[in-house]
């Protein structure tokens, strides 16, 4: 019984101590890393949310990009 207590609370510890996902607004500002992150979560050594967010932020600064090449046209 305190063994599985003991695992229980040291997974709890672990579970814990991971750091929030980066955001997509992060992502914009920093496209060398979401590059990385981009090409590590196709190989599948990278997943879960920072892997949305990076995907999300590369786009949304392509995004961007051509809107500004759209503005300097008026």
């Amino acid at each position: 019984m305190t063994r599985s207590v003991l695992c229980l609370l040291l997974l709890s510890a672990v579970a814990a101590c991971s750091p929030e996902p980066r955001s997509a607004d992060y992502f914009v500002t920093h496209q060398e890393e979401a590059a990385q992150i981009v090409a590590a979560c196709a190989t599948g050594a990278h997943r879960g949310d920072e892997c949305v967010n990076a995907k999300a932020g590369v786009a949304a600064a392509k995004r961007d990009e051509r809107m500004d090449a759209y503005k300097k046209n008026f």
